[in-house]
């Protein structure tokens, strides 16, 4: 057999082979899950200088910060009647961990008028929540890729960043201590889902809207801990509920009801001129009773349908799992490996984007509750299987959130979009249901 020889190279374009090579290289980095990792830290490096730079050039804007204080000071000066803690802008209508948050940085903070230290911290939280959210995302592509170039969307918001760094609000911080709450569902185990219960329960500490997820979280732990691990969880957040406010608020039958019903005030009435959602509306539609009831009825009620028919995607469906279930109260309703690693954040993030459609009122910090899981829904079935369509829920959302003061197109954008993104997750054909064997192959 003769010798070969190698085919010459071709040397008259080198800038082709070059620019070849960036855009593999490229390529690489945004969707080549062994480049996750240092995508992610080219991130947080982009997002730390950017977030210094918003500190520096771009003046705090006072709203809810003097609020917080005053209300810190009065409970530091000793009242504990949780209806009577007031700041300019209304009663304390937030439970307790937000108030020994916020007593903390009253406590810890060289002067409380001097906000720059604050920023500081509340950059470190932007950063931790885009970590932790990465990790989720990370996770979810156990089963199916969640390539990282999702997360450059999470990057490009001016309201999240100035929700974070400029008003100082509560929101963050309970959606930072929530998303380690799915971080530790995900890496499962029984300490998992125990740790993940207890970082829930915190960040219900913090705000009411983590109620949002409970709908998804009671179903996940059927699915992962049977009957007795739900009462578990169950009873873990509601013990923590009861423990944060008991030293301070929880002394008398009183002082009891007046902090249940300050922290969580389900009667709450919302402001028209504030609301980022209905603005499409008028006032007094927005104001009346009928409406919040017809809300509260669709929200349960299209929570009930993805409980029926999205939220177990094994065969045979919810009933299965409900049989399973309930024949065997000690053991998960669904075994091991059928359920694909996206579900955990797949069904939490689900049940808070209903929550969020049917919310009698969104204002702007609001956008923190689901900004960071937009893509992640998107890509899991919400951009009805298309890019194209995706980047443009994606900036009809935005759009509506950047836009001061709301208005009827922004409004009407903003519920279409997630109309939008539910419609495509309810409606795309499951296939989740994966075999442990096909799961060890992925990983």
């Amino acid at each position: 057999m003769p010798p070969t020889t190698s085919a010459p190279r071709d040397t008259s374009h080198p800038h082709q082979g070059l620019i070849s090579s960036v855009i593999d290289l490229v390529k690489s980095l945004l969707l080549d899950r062994k480049w996750f990792w240092p995508f992610v830290a080219l991130l947080v490096v982009g997002e730390a200088l950017l977030g210094v730079l918003i500190i520096w050039k771009i003046p705090y804007t006072k709203i809810d910060w003097p609020a917080y204080i005053q209300q810190v000071e009065m409970f530091l000066n000793g009242e504990r009647d949780y209806s009577k803690i007031e700041g300019e802008t209304g009663p304390l209508v937030y439970p307790a961990l937000h108030l020994y948050i916020y007593a903390a940085f009253y406590k810890l903070l060289p002067s409380i008028d001097s906000i720059r230290p604050a920023q500081y911290i509340f950059l470190g939280f932007y950063i931790t929540t885009l970590l932790l959210v990465s990790t989720i995302y990370y996770l979810s592509g156990k089963t199916k890729h969640y390539p990282q170039i999702l997360l450059i969307p999470l990057c490009l918001s001016k309201r999240l960043h100035s929700i974070f760094l400029l008003r100082l609000f509560n929101d963050p911080i309970a959606m930072m201590i929530f998303y380690g709450s799915v971080v530790a569902f995900m890496l499962g185990g029984k300490y998992g889902w125990r740790a993940g219960s207890v970082l829930f329960s915190l960040a219900l500490g913090v705000k009411m809207n983590i109620l949002l997820f409970l709908p998804g979280l009671l179903v996940l732990l059927f699915q992962y801990r049977g009957v007795y691990g739900t009462i578990e969880g169950i009873m873990t957040i509601g013990a923590i509920q009861i423990l944060l406010p008991s030293p301070y608020f929880l002394s008398s039958a009183y002082l009891s009801k007046a902090y249940f019903t300050s922290a969580f005030d389900f009667s709450r009435q919302f402001l028209y001129e504030w609301t980022v959602n209905w603005r499409f509306i008028d006032e007094k539609s927005f104001l009346s009773r009928e409406r919040a009831t017809l809300l509260l009825a669709g929200h349960l009620g299209i929570v009930g349908l993805f409980a029926a028919f999205k939220w177990s995607p094994v065969p045979g469906g919810t009933l299965a799992v409900l049989k399973d279930g309930l024949g065997r109260w000690s053991k998960p309703a669904v075994g091991h490996g059928q359920l694909p690693s996206y579900h955990i954040p797949l069904t939490l993030f689900t049940s808070s984007l209903v929550g969020i459609l049917f919310a009698r009122s969104l204002h702007y910090q609001f956008q923190s509750w689901y900004f960071h899981q937009l893509p992640f829904l998107l890509y899991s079935g919400g951009a009805w299987g298309n890019l194209l369509s995706g980047i443009v829920i994606w900036l009809m959302i935005e759009y509506a959130w950047e836009i001061t003061p709301a208005t009827p197109l922004s409004s009407g954008l903003l519920m279409l979009g997630h109309v939008l993104i539910l419609g495509g997750l309810f409606i795309k054909r499951s296939n989740g249901f994966i075999s442990g064997r096909e799961e060890k192959k992925v990983q």
